[in-house]
């Protein structure tokens, strides 16, 4: 006689939200949004292109830096006992 039982069993409470600030146009912006749109038309075309630009020119000035780190090094003790006195 496990899980019988006589008469009715309670129904749990139903929830029931009420906003307290309602915006109808809000509300018609996000109805908007969500209506179907086809998938080709969802999707745009990234690339990584402008990450794969900032690498390359970053590597590009690191080379220079790297081959003329000796001539750099001069202008900058030429500008600091200019500078410093």
């Amino acid at each position: 006689m496990l899980g019988f039982r006589n008469g009715k069993m309670a129904r749990p409470r139903g929830f029931d939200y009420n906003p307290r600030f309602f915006d109808p146009d809000q509300d018609a912006r996000r109805k908007r949004q969500l209506q179907f749109v086809k998938p080709s038309e969802r999707r745009t075309r990234t690339t990584k292109q402008p990450a794969f630009i900032a690498v390359g020119l970053t590597l590009v000035a690191v080379f220079y830096l790297y081959s003329n780190i000796e001539a750099i090094s001069e202008r900058v003790a030429a500008f600091s006992g200019w500078f410093f006195g």
